[in-house]
C-alpha cells in the first residue's frame, strides 16, 4: 500500500460526509473523524509490548480510523490483524472497497453490539462511537446490562464501556468522545465501571470546538486512553486553537479523589490548575464519611398549588424559594410579593417537609457570571420560624442524616463551600448552570474536627468575613 493510504480514505470519507443526508446523521449522532485527528489518535498507542496485535474498530465507518493505525503499523515494521464492523451498508461498502487490498482485515456488516457474545480480545481498539440517547426498553440496554452488569442512557459510554471488556491483558482503548461524562450523575455508573479494573493513561483536550465542525456540529470533546494496566499518572495533553501543545503528567489522584463515591474527572486544562486540585486534594472526606447528605429541596411549587398558602396560619409553615437567600446575606423569612410562601402541613406535604434542625441551603441555579458558583447560606435551627420547613426544588440543602450538624459544624461548612478556591474548583468542570446535590457530595472535604474549629472562631461575624477567612484558614496556611 503507498503512503498515502490515509489521505484515499480521508477522501471517501468526504464523500461519505456528503452523501449521508444531513437529518440522518444529526438522528445517530456518529460523526466521522478527519484524518488529522485519525492520526493523532493512532499514535497515543504503545507500541512495544508485542510482535502482533489484535485490532478493533466496532463502528468503523468508512475505516479512516483504522486506516491511520495501518499506517503508523507499517511505519513500525508490524504485523497486526483488523476487525472492523459497521452496521451501515453504504458505509460498509466503503469500508470494504477502501480495505480490499489489505491483508488480515475483516469486516462485519452488522451492530457492534450484536457480537459482544463472541469469546475474542482485543489488543488495540480505536473507537469515534455515536453520541445519541438509548431508550430504557431498547435491545441495547438489555444487551449491555447482560455485558456488562449495568446500562448506560448514552450510547458512547455504552460502546466504550464495552469496548473496554474486551481488552487483552496489556490491551488499548483510544476513543475520541464527548467530555461530558467527566462528571454529573448521569454517567456514575460508567465512570465505577471504568475506575473497576481500567486506568485512563492519557487524555488530549482541544481548546476548539470545530472538531467536527465539517459534518455541521460543534462539540466539545476529547481523546482519551485507557488500559487495564495500572498507572499512578495520567498524560493531559491541551492543544490550543493555534497548535500549540502543552503536556502535564499529574498524579492519578489529582484527577480523580479518593473521598469522592461521584468519582468525577477532573482535568487539568490552564496554568494553576494542578496546585488547584492539589490544594482541594488534600482533604479526603466528604458529605457521607462526615455523616452529612446533600439533598434537592421536594416542594415543586405548581404540583403542590392545593397546599400552598399566601399567608401565615397555625397550620402552614414557611417555604424557601432560592430568592430567599442571596449571597453572603443568610436567609430571610420576610419576602412579601406574588408567591406563595406557606405551605399547609397536612398528611398530602407532610412527606415534603423537613423538620426543625441546622441546613445549609444552596441555591441549585448558579450562573457563570456570579460573583461564586455556590450561593449558600447557613440556617441555624433557632433562625426557623416553625417545627418544620418547605423547601423548594430549586433549592438544595445540607443536613445531618447519620449525624448531627451542629451549631460550629454548620458555620464552618458554610464557610468552606464559600471560598474562592472551591469556587475556582467548581467552575473547573461544571459548564452547566446548576449546582446539583451530586457536585455537593462529590466535593473534597476537612474533617469534622477542622471544620468545627473553624466554626467555633467565626461565630458573629458576617458571612462574607466567614468566606474570607475560610480562604486563609484552609488554603492559605
Amino acid at each position: 500500500m503507498s503512503d498515502s493510504f490515509l489521505q484515499l480514505v480521508e477522501n471517501s470519507r468526504v464523500v461519505a460526509r456528503d452523501h449521508i443526508d444531513g437529518q440522518k446523521r444529526k438522528l445517530e449522532e456518529q460523526y466521522f473523524t478527519p484524518a488529522r485527528i485519525a492520526a493523532l489518535m493512532s499514535e497515543m498507542f504503545t507500541f512495544d509490548l508485542l510482535e502482533s496485535y489484535e485490532v478493533l474498530d466496532p463502528c468503523c465507518g468508512v475505516g479512516n480510523l483504522a486506516a491511520a493505525l495501518y499506517e503508523r503499523c507499517i511505519r513500525e515494521r508490524e504485523d497486526s490483524s483488523y476487525s472492523l464492523v459497521e452496521r451501515d451498508a453504504y458505509l460498509y461498502e466503503c469500508a470494504r472497497r477502501n480495505f480490499e487490498q489489505v491483508e488480515k482485515v475483516h469486516l462485519y456488516c452488522l451492530d457492534f453490539f450484536e457480537m459482544l457474545d463472541r469469546d475474542r480480545v482485543f489488543d488495540r481498539i480505536i473507537i469515534n462511537p455515536p453520541y445519541s440517547k438509548i431508550s430504557a426498553d431498547s435491545s441495547i440496554r438489555k444487551k449491555c446490562l447482560s455485558f456488562l452488569g449495568y446500562s448506560d442512557s448514552n450510547l458512547y459510554t455504552s460502546f466504550l464501556a464495552c469496548c473496554l471488556k474486551l481488552l487483552s491483558a496489556k490491551g488499548e482503548v483510544v476513543a475520541i468522545i464527548p467530555r461530558s461524562f467527566c462528571n454529573g450523575p448521569m454517567f456514575k455508573g460508567f465512570r465505577n465501571f471504568l475506575f473497576d479494573g481500567y486506568f485512563i493513561h492519557q487524555i488530549h483536550l482541544f481548546e476548539s470546538r470545530k472538531i467536527f465542525s465539517d459534518s455541521g456540529v460543534t462539540q466539545e470533546v476529547l481523546i482519551i486512553k485507557i488500559s487495564r494496566v495500572q498507572v499512578d499518572t495520567v498524560l493531559v495533553r491541551h492543544e490550543k486553537s493555534n497548535g500549540e501543545i502543552s503536556n502535564v503528567l499529574t498524579s492519578l489522584d489529582r484527577i480523580v479523589f479518593a473521598a469522592d463515591a461521584q468519582k468525577f474527572i477532573h482535568i487539568p486544562l490552564a496554568h494553576g490548575d494542578d496546585e488547584l486540585l492539589l490544594k482541594i486534594g488534600q482533604f479526603r472526606n466528604n458529605l457521607s464519611s462526615l455523616g452529612l447528605r446533600a439533598s434537592t429541596g421536594k416542594v415543586v411549587d405548581f404540583r403542590s398549588e392545593d397546599v400552598l398558602r399566601k399567608r401565615k396560619s397555625k397550620h402552614t409553615v414557611e417555604l424557601i424559594y432560592q430568592d430567599n437567600l442571596s449571597l453572603f446575606s443568610g436567609v430571610s423569612f420576610s419576602i412579601k410579593d406574588f408567591r406563595l410562601r406557606f405551605i399547609k402541613r397536612c398528611p398530602a406535604s407532610e412527606k415534603n417537609l423537613v423538620p426543625r434542625a441546622n441546613y445549609i441551603l444552596v441555591r441549585r441555579i448558579s450562573f457563570k457570571e456570579s460573583a461564586l458558583r455556590i450561593v449558600a447560606a447557613p440556617l441555624l435551627s433557632h433562625e426557623l420560624p416553625s417545627d418544620y420547613l418547605g423547601v423548594e426544588n430549586h433549592l438544595n440543602y445540607i443536613w445531618g442524616e447519620k449525624c448531627e450538624l451542629r451549631d460550629d459544624l454548620c458555620l464552618g461548612l458554610y464557610g468552606y463551600i464559600s471560598t474562592l478556591t472551591v469556587d475556582r474548583f467548581i467552575r473547573r468542570f461544571s459548564g452547566h448552570t446548576q449546582i446539583n446535590a451530586a457536585d455537593l457530595e462529590s466535593l473534597p472535604m476537612p474533617d469534622s474536627q477542622q471544620l468545627e474549629k473553624f466554626g467555633s472562631s467565626v461565630r458573629g461575624l458576617p458571612y462574607d468575613a466567614i468566606s474570607l477567612q475560610a480562604e486563609r484558614y484552609f488554603f492559605d496556611s
